[in-house]
C-alpha cells in the first residue's frame, strides 16, 4: 500500500484533524495488529507516538519508535512505515511547510541560545527523540482541542505548538531540529530540498532550471558547485538509490521499482544499477529471499 500522507488524513481523518494557519495537526490510529505502508512526505511532519510502537524502514536503515517518543521527517521522504504487532497504534501528527518555518517559527528560533545555533549538523530528513513528562502531557493536551473545536482553537492550537516545539529544541536532540530548520528558512526555492523532491519527475534539464526558478545557466552552474556532478548525472544516481529502497524495504519488483523511481525501462536501471554495485538487481532479490528464509 503506498499512501501520500497528509492527503491521506485529510481525506480519512477529517474528524480527528484541524487546519490552523498552514499547519495541519492530526489525531491518527490504527487498530489492525499489523500494518505496513509505503509513504510520502508532502509537508515536514512531526509524529508523536501517544501508543504502540512501529517500525520505519528508511533509507538509513531501520528505526523502531514507540509510546514516549518522537520524530520528524522532512518533506519529500519516502518511507516504508510498519506498525507493530501486539496492540493498537495511535500518534499525533503535525504537519507544516517552510511558509510555516519563516511565518511563526522563526521567531522560535531566534529565541535558540547563541551555541546552540552555531553549531553546525548535515540536514537529516530524519530525526528521533525522546519525550520528557513535560513534552508528552504538552503534545496531550492538544488532543481536546482537535476533537472538539472550541471557539478559537486556530489561535490556540498555534501557540500550544509553539510551547511544544520550545520544548523539543530544548531536548537533547533539539540542535539537530534547530540546525535542519534553520535551512527551511525562506531563502527562495533551495536547490537541494528542490532536487531531493523532484527528481523522479520526467522533466528536461531545462525544465528543472526552470521550475526551480533559476537560468538554465544559473542552474548548472549552482548545481556543479553544489553537488560536485551534472544533474543528469546526480538525478539518475538518485533514482538508483530510490529503485533499489523500492525493491529492499517495499518488496516490489524489478520493474515496478525502476518505474515507480521515474525510469523509462527496466533495461536503464538495470544497466546503471550493475555500474554501480557491480551486481544486477536480481542478484539483490535473491540475497534478500536468503535473509528472511
Amino acid at each position: 500500500m503506498s499512501i501520500h500522507v497528509l492527503e491521506y488524513i485529510q481525506k480519512n481523518y477529517k474528524e480527528h484533524a484541524i487546519e490552523a494557519n498552514g499547519v495541519v495537526i492530526a489525531r491518527y490510529f490504527v487498530v489492525e495488529d499489523h500494518y505496513k505502508a509505503e509513504a510520502f512526505m508532502e509537508q515536514n511532519l512531526l509524529n508523536i507516538i501517544l501508543e504502540g510502537k512501529k517500525m520505519l524502514h528508511t533509507k538509513k536503515g531501520d528505526v523502531e519508535v514507540k509510546a514516549g517518543e518522537a520524530f520528524f521527517l522532512s518533506r519529500g521522504e519516502y518511507v516504508m512505515s510498519e506498525v507493530c504487532e501486539g496492540g493498537n497504534y495511535a500518534c499525533l501528527l503535525v504537519f507544516f511547510d517552510e511558509k510555516v518555518i519563516g511565518n511563526w517559527l522563526s521567531p522560535i528560533l531566534e529565541k535558540v541560545p547563541l551555541h546552540v545555533k552555531m553549531q553546525t549538523y548535515p540536514p537529516e530528513p530524519f530525526c528521533k527523540i525522546e519525550l520528557s513528562p513535560i513534552m508528552k502531557s504538552t503534545a496531550l493536551s492538544l488532543l481536546p482541542f482537535i476533537e472538539q473545536k472550541p471557539a478559537f482553537v486556530d489561535t490556540i492550537l498555534i501557540l500550544k505548538l509553539q510551547e511544544l516545539l520550545l520544548l523539543l529544541l530544548g531536548s537533547s536532540e533539539g540542535e539537530k531540529l534547530v540546525s535542519y530548520f534553520q535551512t527551511l528558512l525562506p531563502r527562495g526555492i533551495d536547490l537541494s530540498v528542490f532536487m531531493e523532491e523532484h527528481f523522479i519527475q520526467n522533466w528536461s534539464i531545462p525544465e528543472f532550471a526552470k521550475r526551480s526558478g533559476r537560468s538554465l545557466s544559473a542552474f548548472k552552474a549552482e548545481f556543479a558547485s553544489q553537488f560536485q556532478t551534472s544533474p543528469m548525472k546526480w538525478i539518475l544516481q538518485k533514482r538508483v538509490e530510490r529503485a533499489r529502497f523500492f525493491i529492499e524495504k517495499g518488496n516490489l519488483s524489478i520493474g515496478e521499482a525502476a518505474f515507480k523511481a521515474g525510469f523509462k525501462s527496466q533495461s536503464h536501471f538495470t544497466r546503471l544499477f550493475k555500474a554501480k554495485h557491480e551486481f544486477s538487481p536480481k542478484n539483490l532479490i535473491g540475497k534478500i529471499s536468503n535473509l528472511t528464509d
